[in-house]
């Protein structure tokens, strides 16, 4: 396993999640319209603990379980039309849908990206898109052996239009994973999000709605969606990889759009209350679940002094806690 300096990639990674892409006034401009859609939509949201699921869960196992505790401990029901909302990793994990970073053997294409990442995006289009500029400082320090390997990873999977995006690329994340794996997204997330569907129906006799979100963003240009992710929910363009990434902050700089936050995957449920839910509803619900699960890793500095340790182990993860489920609720109910 790689220890201090495979971290500081991972802090990389942290901080350039897409849901903090934009600079501070972009961020108060964003917490203005959610606390307007939060009046308008009058949702909440209920984070469900559950256990650190490994590739020996069952993550629908996992999900009924503790929607049973919740409900029994916390006072809460589950009615016909509430909202599930997941976490790729929480599936992606379970699936055992993982890559160990530490047996790659890094291309000359590799070697491009990075090169391409650390100065094409550092110094040239980085600046020009108006990424924030801890994101730029932390590009031009990327270290080249994890990154290489990283970047080998990402071609390998998901594919070089992704790799070319300077971080967060194709849904390939390191954060909340043991050692120097790296997990990629589900392979079906509507499969998966159906499995969970069937036994919240099965279990509970009701109908709901599943979600699979990633962190990665979604961005909003003039009137169209676009991610860099290889899958989102129809009425988000997806598959374009950097393209996607250039568009969204083009959306932003422009003052014709910006980042909408979290990317729905893939949803199931009833038609009957699937035809509620504009895709500008359904990017609000995937922006408040994800900003109401309980993120564990924040910085490498967190681990040290928790754990007296650079090295992210299952062990340390497990004890931890994990919020990967977010029930969502119309206000008014319990």
């Amino acid at each position: 396993m790689y220890i201090n300096i495979r971290f500081l990639y991972v802090v990389i990674i942290i901080c350039n999640v897409e849901t903090m892409e934009n600079n501070k006034n972009n961020n108060n401009k964003n917490n203005k319209n959610n606390n307007n859609n939060k009046n308008k939509y009058n949702l909440k949201a209920q984070p469900i603990k559950t256990k650190y699921i490994t590739k020996n869960d069952d993550f629908v196992i996992e999900t009924i379980n503790s929607l049973k505790r919740e409900i029994k401990n916390n006072n809460i029901s589950l009615n016909n039309g509430d909202i599930i909302v997941l976490s790729e990793k929480f599936v992606s994990t379970s699936e055992n849908n993982l890559v160990d970073e530490q047996n790659v053997n890094p291309s000359l294409l590799a070697y491009f990206c990075y090169y391409w990442s650390k100065y094409l995006w550092g110094y040239i289009l980085g600046p020009l898109l108006k990424t924030r500029k801890n994101r730029i400082e932390n590009l031009k320090k990327m270290p080249k052996l994890e990154t290489v390997k990283h970047k080998q990873v990402i071609i390998d999977n998901v594919g070089l239009i992704y790799a070319l995006k300077p971080a967060s690329e194709g849904g390939v994340d390191l954060t909340n994973v043991p050692g120097s794996y790296a997990s990629l997204l589900p392979k079906n997330p509507k499969k998966s999000a159906k499995k969970v569907y069937n036994a919240i129906k099965e279990e509970f006799g009701k109908e709901t709605i599943v979600i699979i979100i990633d962190t990665d963003a979604t961005y909003k240009f003039y009137k169209w969606y676009v991610t860099a992710l290889p899958i989102a929910i129809n009425g988000i363009m997806s598959k374009i990889g950097v393209i996607g990434y250039i568009i969204g902050r083009l959306g932003d700089v422009l003052g014709v759009g910006g980042l909408c936050g979290a990317t729905p995957l893939a949803i199931v449920g009833n038609e009957k209350y699937l035809k509620n839910y504009s895709l500008e509803k359904l990017l609000y619900i995937s922006e408040l679940a994800d900003k109401s699960q309980v993120p564990f890793v924040k910085s490498i500095h967190d681990i040290m002094k928790e754990h007296n340790t650079f090295e992210l182990t299952e062990d340390i993860l497990s004890k931890a806690n994990h919020t990967p489920i977010v029930l969502i609720k119309e206000e008014n109910k319990k």
